[in-house]
């Protein structure tokens, strides 16, 4: 037979232990369905936190690769603009050139074709000059990626290794200024193709720099726009030897572009990988940590009721030892 005391409230106690436990759950799935995650500290689920705290780490790196892949695709979209401009004026100085390999003009004609190729030359000098991409001249030929012959490096994965990376190749940051692309056998050319008519090329262009303008020739090397514009337009027979030449830098920045075009076709694919990647881990992450709200909310209102009748209980509880009052 249960005793009536007055300084032990077996009954109170229950009450307390059970609005306690109804307290703390209905605590729980408030944090739940305010945050959204089943797991919001180590205590909720020890192993599934360390698994997806790990899975976090690698859906951040995910999205950096992400943000990699997409400034690698600007990059080769700059570059592409700017050679698809470069090879609109190459087209236009072999149209006015191939003009001015026509007996048919005197000289006022022939300086005013020299007038615009020079000023078109110019303008492909500028522009190989300033066009850039977050501080990396693309080309002028100045650049690390250039100059080192290591190309640039995208980092298209949240790993090491060479397999996580995609090499743009040096060849495509390498000068195309006029200086450089028309002239036969240079660095820029070579390095892009071999003359598809050696033996109807010759030295006739450089010699005759040579000659008119020595300070201008060094080394092999044309050092400036005017020299090659007073060797090649002075009479037909030199513009059109010049042709040769333009047609070289007009297949060096189509080549350029042809390269360009494969790299963003496969960093576009990089993109599309790092895509599913990273919704695999999310998906595997979501299942570890998300909260079931439907299943929160159900604890939420249940704990609710037991609180309440828990408190009730304990009001009535606390009156009992009362009743020892009646019996004195």
């Amino acid at each position: 037979m249960a005793a009536i005391t007055i300084n032990t409230n077996l009954g109170a106690l229950v009450a307390q232990r059970n609005l306690s436990q109804a307290t703390s759950g209905m605590n729980t799935a408030i944090e739940r369905l305010t945050t959204g995650y089943r797991i919001n500290s180590g205590a909720d689920d020890a192993a599934g936190s360390a698994v997806s705290m790990l899975m976090e780490a690698q859906i951040s790196g995910y999205d950096v690769a992400e943000s990699n892949t997409t400034m690698g695709l600007a990059l080769l979209d700059t570059e592409e603009g700017i050679l698809t401009i470069l090879g609109d004026y190459l087209q236009r100085i072999r149209d006015l050139t191939e003009q001015a390999a026509n007996g048919t003009y005197g000289t006022a004609s022939m300086w005013a074709i020299r007038l615009e190729v020079e000023e078109r030359m110019q303008e492909i000098n500028r522009l190989c000059s300033v066009i850039d991409y977050n501080g990396i001249q693309l080309l002028d030929g100045t650049s690390n990626a250039a100059v080192s012959g290591d190309g640039i490096n995208l980092q298209v994965s949240n790993h090491s290794g060479l397999e996580n990376i995609i090499n743009m190749e040096a060849s495509l940051f390498l000068s195309a200024k006029c200086t450089a692309i028309f002239i036969a056998g240079g660095q820029a050319t070579d390095t892009w193709y071999q003359r598809s008519n050696p033996e109807e090329t010759t030295d006739y262009l450089a010699e005759r720099v040579a000659e008119l303008n020595p300070d201008d020739y060094e080394d092999g090397v044309l050092s400036s726009i005017t020299a090659i514009c007073d060797a090649v337009y002075t009479n037909d027979s030199t513009a059109r030897e010049f042709l040769y030449f333009i047609d070289d830098a007009i297949k060096n920045i189509s080549d350029r572009r042809t390269i360009i075009g494969a790299y963003m076709n496969r960093v576009e694919s990089a993109v599309d990988a790092i895509s599913v990647q990273k919704e695999n881990i999310v998906s595997a992450n979501s299942s570890i940590k998300d909260a079931d709200i439907a299943t929160e909310a159900s604890n939420f209102i249940k704990y609710q009721i037991l609180q309440q009748s828990s408190a009730t209980l304990l009001s009535t509880a606390n009156q009992t030892p009362s009743i020892a009052l009646t019996l004195i």
